[in-house]
């Protein structure tokens, strides 16, 4: 395994990660300075949006470099299982978090239905 391909592979990690939030700051950005209209809906939108474009890199990026994954996993398993794990259980809380926060049902049918009273 070349210092080439590791270098490719932490530039796509952070490519994984830094788009999907460039895209959520934009959004919030977009929503800030609209008309509140909207905002809640819209926010949903780009939450849904965000968290599917990381999986999708996420999903593109174990598939495009899984030679080099390969080679981390023969070199040191226990480590590569480690780190992997911690990097499922880390995206897992974040998409959690994420799906906590802002796209639950109950807390905008519960905010619907204050507004109609």
């Amino acid at each position: 395994m070349s210092d080439l391909n590791m270098s490719g592979l932490i530039q796509d990690i952070g490519v994984s990660f830094g788009l999907p939030l460039l895209f959520l700051l934009l959004a919030l950005a977009n929503i800030k300075f609209s008309r509140r209209k909207y905002s809640g809906l819209k926010l949903r939108f780009s939450l849904i949006f965000v968290i599917g474009l990381f999986a999708y890199l996420i999903c593109t990026l174990m598939f495009q470099d899984r030679a080099v994954l390969k080679a981390i996993w023969q070199s040191s398993p226990t480590v590569y299982s480690l780190a992997y794990g911690l990097g499922v259980i880390l995206v897992l809380f974040g998409i959690g978090a994420l799906i906590y926060w802002k796209l639950r049902p109950a807390m905008w049918q519960a905010k619907n239905n204050e507004s109609t009273e």
